[in-house]
């Protein structure tokens, strides 16, 4: 008897450390232990409750930022220095190299080019981002022109062209890039930021501002990433205070489970996967709005 309770004993606890172990796994986050605002405890409970069977399930990973530029100060830091699949979120930095070239006056900004800017950042078409990575030398070539003159995009790395087919899953990126890039286009410190607002401003798709009870009257500047396996998006919202005063802050959120890079893998539709998550973004983002809206004196 003795010995079969041993055994009963150490059979239980194998199994409480397995346990343990995959749920760190699974469900674990990075938090910046710097950042002393209570929206990030409300967004972690929030995608908490999305867990699992209401659209997300463990094997889904998670990434936020939101950065309050009024003032300066980081509110969510969740994962935000893990490298995710890019998608088309890549757009943004194939653009900035772009404008880069421009700048040193390697490259003309040509009506052609004006077109497929438009098409990459407003229709997210791969052809026209394909357009520019040829017209900048490569893949090779726009990577090592991003690192060689903005460094601080640190997670950031452009290794293929987009497939035919649209299944881009080499080229990566995180959110503490995608905030970086928009608080520096907000301070105008890229190259042709005013340009590359105006795309980014352009009426498209978006997974943080359409179908949430975020006021119309906000202006928008992003992009989104989705392939089955990643779905994102990051931008710039601008709002104003009760006073009427403009409060802009970015809002970063992306939603990975590479697991899903396998068709075996995949149970449900492309559009039924994206459908699920987006909707998650959707209510982490009204959070962050609310939350910022309600520090300036508004009521939510």
């Amino acid at each position: 008897m003795k010995a079969y309770l041993n055994n009963i004993f150490k059979l239980s606890v194998c199994c409480g450390l397995v346990v343990l172990l995959c749920g760190t796994t699974v469900v674990g986050s990075k938090y910046d232990p710097t950042i002393d605002s209570p929206l990030e405890k409300i967004i972690d409970a929030l995608v908490k409750q999305f867990r699992p069977k209401k659209g997300l399930t463990y094997s889904d990973r998670t990434s936020f930022v939101v950065y309050d530029i009024s003032r300066s100060k980081k509110l969510v830091s969740i994962n935000e220095d893990t490298p995710r699949m890019a998608a088309s979120l890549i757009k943004n930095f194939v653009m900035l190299v772009y404008f880069h070239e421009v700048k040193q006056g390697r490259l003309a900004h040509t009506n052609r080019n004006r077109y497929h800017l438009k098409k990459m950042i407003q229709a997210s078409s791969n052809t026209s981002t394909n357009y520019f990575i040829r017209l900048i030398g490569g893949p090779y070539a726009v990577n090592r022109r991003l690192k060689a003159n903005y460094p601080y995009f640190k997670q950031t790395k452009i290794i293929e062209y987009i497939p035919s087919n649209g299944r881009t899953y080499r080229n990566l990126t995180s959110a503490h890039d995608l905030n970086k890039f928009y608080v520096q286009l907000w301070h105008n410190n890229l190259p042709h930021s005013a340009k590359m607002k105006y795309y980014l401003e352009l009426r498209n798709g978006d997974y943080i501002y359409k179908k949430t009870r975020i006021p119309a009257s906000v202006k928008v500047y992003n992009k989104t990433g989705t392939v089955y396996g990643l779905i994102g998006d990051s931008g710039i919202i601008v709002m104003r205070d009760p006073q009427g005063k403009l409060r802009p802050y970015v809002f970063t959120g992306l939603i990975e489970d590479r697991s899903k890079t396998s068709t075996r893998r995949r149970r449900i539709s492309f559009g039924a996967w994206v459908g699920q998550r987006a909707n998650v973004l959707r209510r982490v983002s009204e959070k962050a709005y609310g939350y910022i809206y309600k520090s300036y004196g508004g009521r939510w």
